[in-house]
């Protein structure tokens, strides 16, 4: 009978024991899994959101603010500037093209975002592909033409040729509003649809910023609201040399060239001090994980310690019949190599679950596309786990190899 048959016989004959091992390991190894895979997923999904807004121009006020309404659409915008501050901005000699960006309609609590074509023709950087892909239909070509992003498609259910209304804010409209709403009597034809960017333009609705001026002609520019005749609520600003031209504009806009009510952001910036603040939290579960593994590896060294025990007069047995002390520890150490490979496979597997199930939940609430995505990190936080087993198996197995064979058998 060879020892891995042995090994799998004694872990059958204790079950509950190995069991309860097995899932000590396992969670343990599936929450640093769960926590490596989180950190680089919320990371990859902040770059992907970042992606073409290299630098925001808005009004003053919270600068994250800004950036979440504009890059994340969540909460609302920070207010509204001029439409003459886009041609002034635009006509900086570090500007390539200065885009506007429209906020404050919605459809079922999807944000409508009035722009330009330019917008769709962002890039991550210059010898990079277009950010945005048209995968059904075409670009709009004029105001109340909307162009979807993937997820709103999914969402709703729309696709070219469907037509629907905004409505003002974030919240619908309640029945019989629209007829007497501006929303109401302009409806928006679906001409086109988004490929998926794995980031929250998915969930954006684009649209020309003429009709956001026109469904709105009649309302003043005010910083509490945002929208207006004329208004944008914020301006992406494609610069010439990046990072030279991005930090000069920056800094220009701070000391109030543009205008003394407006302030220019960079989003990866915002969103990295972001990052950092949920970093600290992951911190923290890091070092807990690793306490996790090293209580996991204690509870194989007792298990294993009362299966030697408890198997003395056996391994003794084994040993009058010829069979060697390395024989025995080899015999004992196969049966901690499969109780840490079990647990490994049921931490790995554990901990991609978690994290796709955690992953979910923080794109639901914050936007960022959490892309969890397994590398080789996670094979080594198994193979470690298997080999702290071992180690934890070792000083059992050894005093099982060195059992006192005369002693255990006196009795029979």
């Amino acid at each position: 009978m060879g020892d891995l048959s042995i090994a799998w016989r004694q872990i059958s004959a204790r079950w509950i024991t190995h069991g309860l091992t097995i899932v000590a390991i396992g969670l343990a190894l599936a929450l640093a899994v769960a926590t490596t895979l989180l950190s680089r997923g919320v990371q990859a999904g902040i770059d992907q959101a970042a992606g073409p807004f290299g630098l925001l121009v808005g009004a003053k006020g919270s600068a994250q603010q800004l950036v979440l309404s504009t890059v994340l659409l969540q909460g609302a915008p920070v207010g509204n500037v001029a439409r003459a501050t886009v041609d002034r901005i635009a006509k900086h000699p570090g500007v390539a093209s200065a885009i506007p960006l429209a906020l404050g309609d919605s459809y079922r609590r999807l944000r409508i975002i009035g722009t330009t074509s330019d917008f769709l023709e962002t890039r991550t950087r210059p010898a990079a592909p277009t950010y945005f892909r048209i995968t059904q239909g075409r670009v709009f070509a004029k105001p109340f033409e909307a162009v979807l992003g993937s997820a709103v498609a999914l969402r709703t259910g729309l696709k070219p040729g469907d037509t629907f209304r905004a409505d003002h804010g974030d919240e619908p409209e309640l029945p019989g509003e629209e007829e007497d709403d501006a929303h109401g009597s302009h409806p928006y034809t679906v001409v086109g649809i988004l490929a998926g960017t794995r980031s929250p333009a998915d969930l954006g609705i684009y649209v020309a910023i003429e009709s956001y001026w026109e469904l709105h002609a009649d309302q003043r520019l005010t910083p509490g609201d945002p929208t207006g005749r004329d208004a944008v609520t914020a301006i992406l600003i494609v610069p010439r040399a990046f990072p030279a031209d991005v930090y000069r504009i920056q800094q220009q806009a701070l000391a109030g060239v543009f205008g003394p009510d407006v302030q220019a952001v960079v989003p990866y910036q915002e969103l990295a001090a972001l990052n950092r603040q949920v970093s600290q939290a992951q911190t923290v579960l890091s070092a807990v994980a690793v306490g996790a593994m090293v209580i996991a590896a204690t509870t194989i060294f007792l298990a294993m310690y009362g299966s030697v025990s408890d198997r003395r007069r056996d391994l003794a047995i084994l040993r009058a019949l010829g069979a060697s002390r390395q024989r025995i520890l080899a015999i004992v150490l196969v049966e901690c190599l499969v109780v840490s490979v079990l647990g490994a496979i049921f931490g790995v597997a554990g901990g991609i679950a978690g994290a796709l199930g955690v992953g979910s939940a923080i794109t639901d609430a914050s936007n960022v596309q959490v892309i969890v995505q397994p590398s080789l990190i996670e094979p080594a936080l198994a193979l470690s786990m298997v080999v702290l087993g071992l180690l934890a198996g070792l000083v059992p197995a050894t005093l099982g190899a060195r059992s006192d064979v005369a002693g255990q058998l006196a009795p029979i």
